[in-house]
């Protein structure tokens, strides 16, 4: 048979066993399925047929570990959004804003399939239809820039903010790596904004620290639902949980 696309909902099983290895292992299922289709329909199916995922949604309130938003990272094959080199062709839906803790299924599968369907649609109206000026990605930072009282996130689009205490982390360190599970994360609170940037507070790290990183809804249930404090302008879009260690410093006197 031959197929158009395909889409995968979730993996929420390979947080245990397989989450080091999901940012190889989840492309390299996509290359398998698209080479196995484009074999076996005997060249009829393209070999680069568009594939569409929804990313790992909400499970445990009140967890404190990086499991769930490490498969949601290694799921982009840490790049935090697709398309990208790697994963091309691609598109994704945001779900982690969409927790249903009543779910009669776990809320791991919360039922507002609404929602998620209307978010794969616009990336397959954008990727695998190639339809032109349809946005189907939340805002995602292009450039973090560093001063000693604060960070100045800006995003690759407009953005629609609701201040938040600690969506947002940052890694205070002298020594240690950000990717040291023991590694130093406080909360970054929002302190201003405008169309396209977020400033950040950086006064919980101690003043003998350096900012060695910034991550964002970085939670197995980082918000409440539809409640992140992140969107695209329209409120439509959420913007995707990141973790950048690319912080420039910024010359406050231009």
């Amino acid at each position: 048979m031959t197929i158009k696309g395909a889409i995968w909902y979730q993996g929420e099983a390979n947080y245990i066993y397989h989450q080091k290895k999901y940012n190889c292992s989840f492309p390299a299922m996509i290359d398998d399925w698209r080479m196995a289709f484009h074999q076996g329909s005997g060249g009829q199916t393209a070999p680069d047929f568009p594939f569409g995922f929804v990313q790992l949604s909400t499970w445990n309130k009140k967890s404190k570990r990086d499991a769930f938003p490490n498969i949601r990272w290694h799921q982009t094959a840490d790049t935090g959004f697709v398309p990208n080199p790697r994963m091309q062709n691609t598109f994704m839906a945001v779900a982690m804003d969409l927790p249903d803790e009543k779910s009669p299924y776990g809320s791991i599968h919360p039922r507002d399939k609404q929602d998620v369907a209307f978010r794969l649609s616009l990336g397959a109206r954008a990727v695998a239809y190639g339809e032109q000026d349809v946005a189907f990605r939340g805002p995602f930072p292009n450039q973090i820039l560093s001063t000693p009282k604060y960070l100045e996130v800006t995003y690759d689009q407009e953005v629609s903010v609701t201040p938040s205490e600690n969506i947002f982390q940052i890694c205070c360190s002298e020594s240690e790596s950000p990717w040291d599970p023991k590694a130093h994360w406080v909360p970054a609170p929002i302190m201003q904004w405008g169309p396209t940037t977020v400033q950040l507070s950086t006064s919980l790290c101690s003043p003998t620290e350096q900012v060695a990183a910034l991550r964002y809804a970085w939670r197995d249930w980082p918000c409440d639902f539809k409640a992140c404090p992140i969107y695209s302008a329209s409120k439509i879009l959420p913007a995707p949980p990141f973790i950048s260690t690319n912080l420039q410093p910024k010359d406050d006197g231009k």
